[in-house]
């Protein structure tokens, strides 16, 4: 989402380094030292193509590639990537120096000729800001988007981005460059910061789009001109909304940094309130159509102001700011009224105590030939403090396994969802300046040796735990590539039975070893989203319970025909029509499947109706797929995939609803309050309530799930119990 710029037109100076004989970047905004350095413990999730760790620049940054995400026939690092990191995290000039990355890579190169850049889908974007919330990351840079002619997500994306929100974790986004008013997702949905370009003089990019929706989540930053180091170190100048994106995500995770040093319970959704109120609006006199402002322009001193003054003492009662719940990757917003603003015309004193090391400032040559710069790291290392841990552990009741349900008589609470954009917790009043000093956390980061033509591992020395997953789905197949298609026609004889999936299927069952020429894929809605490659002693079993599934997705219901996949998600491959998709390699201990009859036929004999129309049991099982529509990441995921498939396989929850007459509600998960040690357990509840009778109390059915290995288990027993209707919060998956 840029276009370069011709080097005869950059606005800076840029000037050479002496001792390297090499070009340097300038500081794209001094206002940011004085702001400090970037703390380490300040993380930036970036969506975007797999960068060149083998630069100069970037040798020390600490950036890390998520290697669950890459795929192995990607040829080299991505250009645009590659200039996203630098403009963050070069190691002299990046916004976000000192700050650490997560790379999750979205977009590869494709060996086939092509002169468009590489796509990804909405499914792509949301896994890859799922990886990054799981991560730790507090804010996620999209420098990417797709055209939409409304502010809608696909399913996949708009659960992630409700997630961040929960979870309190900024998301910032390019509004596009097609110079319209014109809206790109995630961009355009209300909880994502929106960035759009302007030169240097404050006048907007002909390219960067604008719109209604913009006018109140997006602003517009820096964008035109922007000096950056692409692969190979070159250096060169960019313009578009992904580098202004990048900006305010740089100037984001500053601010962040200088709250965390000074032990301000501040968020990434705090600082989002801040530059969009903060942000200089439009003079209909002098900027003319108002609509290509956006919400207004970014103004790092009156934001950097207006953080002061929360960590300088003011009159008490001045500010309210609420309580945040997750501490894991960020906060709720806790800005909660407007505050005046007192734009300062002078560069402000440096946030909190001076360590001497500037944030953003030119070092002495910053090109890897030595220099200050080894002696201005080991400084850095010297000043750093450590952050104790605050992570608790859960309670040490142990609960036994059960099945069943028991009844509980009386009422029982039921967990209410975030409402977007709200928080139904308390506040508090806090004091400006009255805040416990916090330390940042240190960690050594290894030197990073390896070749910048292939996607580089953690960049921290050592191997990060692969990402759980516990997806549901229909399992169909894919040839992958030409040659694994040609292979399979000459195996079978006949092109036109290499294409009938019963034949293949036959095929593949009698000849088991050609299974492992094919890519078997997991799908919800038609929409491929894993991939399947089963691994170890047990994946003949496996392979043969996947055919199968094809086999009985053939039949007349095999559109509700299902399948529970747990395991590791470890890379990506392409499909033959050059989509990606990460790698599941399944857990066959949790693999399990099922379809619409096998259900029926179970529902009718745990409530002793074998003569029970079907009908409303089917209309149940449509309903529950449609909440079952996720990507099984997140802790909360994985647990409401794992629940819904115990009760499938029981048959006990919608036997027993059904039995009472009850359709579903919802699906609702909340973590539990009490758990085991080393657990992470979730409370699901399954709730169902009388379509026709709205004064008859629902009915909530309770599992508590942990789900802190690949293969999730019931804590306790299953529990039931009577809710009034108006009692219910709004349905949705997350309480």
């Amino acid at each position: 989402m840029c276009h370069s710029v011709a080097a005869s037109k950059r606005r800076w100076p840029i000037p050479i380094c002496a001792r390297c004989e090499t070009t340097a970047m300038p500081s794209h905004l001094p206002e940011l030292d004085t702001l400090g350095p970037g703390d380490r413990g300040v993380k930036i999730g970036i969506v975007d193509g797999t960068p060149d760790l083998s630069l100069a620049s970037l040798a020390a940054a600490r950036l890390e590639i998520e290697t669950t995400m890459r795929i192995a026939e990607a040829h080299g690092p991505d250009p645009h990537g590659t200039e996203i990191c630098s403009l963050l995290f070069d190691e002299a000039h990046g916004l976000a120096s000192g700050c650490s990355g997560l790379v999750l890579p979205v977009f590869f190169p494709d060996s086939r000729p092509s002169h468009e850049a590489p796509r990804a889908t909405q499914t792509d974007l949301a896994r890859a800001i799922y990886m990054a919330v799981e991560r730790g990351a507090q804010i996620v840079n999209v420098s990417a988007g797709q055209l939409s002619a409304t502010t809608e997500a696909s399913r996949h994306l708009e659960d992630a981005l409700k997630l961040c929100e929960r979870k309190g974790v900024l998301v910032v986004a390019a509004a596009g460059n097609d110079g319209c008013a014109c809206l790109h997702v995630p961009a355009a949905v209300h909880s994502v910061l929106a960035v759009g370009a302007m030169d240097a003089d404050g006048r907007p990019l002909a390219s960067s789009n604008f719109g209604a929706s913009y006018a109140f989540n997006g602003i517009l930053a820096p964008g035109g001109s922007l000096v950056v180091t692409t692969i190979g170190g070159e250096i060169v100048a960019r313009s578009g909304s992904s580098f202004a994106t990048a900006v305010v995500s740089g100037v984001a995770a500053r601010m962040l940094s200088a709250a965390r040093r000074e032990g301000a319970e501040i968020g990434p959704l705090d600082i989002r309130k801040i530059l969009i109120e903060t942000a200089r609006p439009c003079d209909p006199q002098a900027d003319g159509e108002c609509a290509r402002i956006l919400a207004g322009r970014l103004d790092l001193s009156a934001a950097i102001e207006r953080l002061r003054q929360f960590l300088e003492p003011e009159p008490e009662g001045a500010f309210s700011l609420a309580e945040s719940e997750d501490d894991q990757a960020g906060s709720k917003p806790m800005i909660r009224e407007p505050m005046s603003v007192r734009p300062s015309a002078a560069r402000m004193p440096p946030i909190g105590r001076s360590n001497g090391v500037g944030g953003v400032a030119q070092s002495d040559c910053g090109c890897g030939c030595g220099g200050k710069k080894k002696a201005r790291q080991q400084q850095e290392e010297l000043l750093e403090e450590e952050m104790p841990e605050d992570e608790e552990n859960g309670a040490v009741d142990t609960m036994a396994d059960g099945d069943g349900f028991d009844e509980v008589d009386d009422g029982g609470d039921v967990g209410e969802d975030d409402e977007v954009g709200q928080s139904a917790r308390q506040s508090r009043q806090l004091r400006p300046g009255r805040f416990a000093r916090r330390r940042a956390t240190m960690g050594r980061i290894a030197t990073i040796a390896q070749s910048g033509v292939t996607q580089q591992g953690c960049g921290c020395g050592g191997q990060k735990e692969p990402q759980k997953v516990y997806a549901l789905g229909s399992v169909w197949f894919d040839f992958g590539n030409e040659a694994r298609y040609d292979a399979i026609v000459q195996r079978i004889g006949d092109p036109v039975a290499a294409n009938t999936p019963t034949a293949l299927i036959d095929m593949l069952s009698n000849d088991l070893p050609f299974a492992t020429g094919i890519t078997f894929i997991l799908m919800q809605e038609q929409i491929p989203i894993y991939a399947i490659s089963p691994a170890g002693p047990f994946a003949q079993e496996v392979y043969r319970d996947l055919l199968d599934a094809m086999r009985t997705s053939l039949d007349e219901t095999g559109d509700l025909q299902r399948v529970a996949m747990p395991g590791y998600v470890a890379g990506s491959t392409r499909l033959m029509n050059g989509q990606v998709l990460p790698v599941i390699y399944p857990d066959p201990r949790g693999l399990a499947k099922w379809t619409a009859p096998e259900l029926v036929t179970a529902a009718k004999a745990a409530i002793g109706a074998e003569d029970m129309d079907s009908g409303p049991i089917f209309n149940f099982l449509v309903r529950v797929y449609d909440e079952l529509r996720n990507l099984g990441i997140s802790p909360e995921e994985r647990a409401i995939n794992f629940a819904a498939t115990n009760a499938y396989q029981g048959a006990s929850v919608f036997a027993d609803g059904l039995n009472r007459g009850l359709e579903l509600y919802g699906i609702t998960v909340a973590r539990s309050p009490i758990c085991r040690p080393d657990s992470d357990c979730w409370d699901v509840q399954v709730t169902m309530f009388d379509a026709e009778n709205e004064r008859r109390a629902a009915r909530v059915y309770r599992f508590t799930v942990d789900v802190s290995e690949v293969l999730p288990v019931t804590v306790g027993a299953g529990r039931s119990w009577s809710v009034p209707l108006s009692a219910l919060a709004p349905v949705g998956m997350v309480a």
